[in-house]
């Protein structure tokens, strides 16, 4: 594409769309590691120069990434969940676990988010993307109580963490690479990866159960 000089906010943010796209796209095909501004500018057909003129670090196109992400995958647990599960937790846990997992950029950016992304971001890119983060996580605990009416913010700030960490840890873990695979064949291993969905949504039922218990011993 030939780059032209933007002249309104639309257009700007039509070329920050553009440069998301194709990190994303860099993102879906190579390690995170492998990514530098110069094949990103190169797959969005800017100059690194003109790249400079929207964004001053890969890890700031990858917070913007990451908040698209987080966004998405709230919205769609926002339509998946009924109002109130509190009588089939099972159902619920199913639910969470399976829309968590059809948002596998969203455990693999996760996974970088608080070791990489973040560590080497600016301050007055972080402040503004932890901002987002907060009213996203706010959203969250919204549909939480709907879901959970007894709960109160504790339990559900609890449950959003104790889940958040756990699928980062076990995301890796369910998805490997070819090398990893062919190591653990090739191996003395007897080791089979788990499934991302029914390892995340025994732990999610289990969690829930214990909160839940406690929740009732308060009240």
């Amino acid at each position: 594409m030939a780059f032209e000089r933007v002249r309104t906010e639309e257009q700007r943010k039509i070329r920050i769309q553009q440069i998301k796209d194709a990190s994303v796209k860099l993102f879906d095909e190579e390690p995170f590691h492998e990514i530098t501004l110069a094949k990103i500018a190169q797959e969005t057909s800017f100059t690194r120069g003109n790249l400079y003129k929207y964004i001053s670090s890969k890890e700031e196109i990858f917070l913007l990434v990451t908040m698209d992400e987080i966004l998405s995958l709230k919205d769609d647990l926002k339509a998946a969940l009924d109002q109130d599960m509190t009588t089939d937790i099972a159902a619920f846990a199913r639910t969470w676990a399976s829309v968590v997992g059809q948002h596998p950029r969203f455990l693999q950016l996760t996974s970088l988010l608080f070791t990489v992304i973040e560590r080497n971001a600016t301050l007055e890119k972080l402040v503004p993307f932890k901002n987002e983060f907060a009213e996203a996580m706010y959203e969250l605990t919204g549909i939480l109580k709907e879901t959970f009416p007894s709960w109160d913010e504790t339990t559900i700030q609890k449950f959003i963490q104790s889940q958040l960490h756990y699928a980062i840890g076990l995301y890796p873990n369910t998805s490997p690479s070819d090398i990893q695979k062919q190591a653990v064949e090739e191996s003395v291993m007897a080791y089979v990866f788990p499934d991302f969905t029914e390892e995340f949504a025994e732990f999610i039922e289990y969690t829930v159960r214990y909160l839940q218990e406690k929740q009732d011993k308060v009240q």
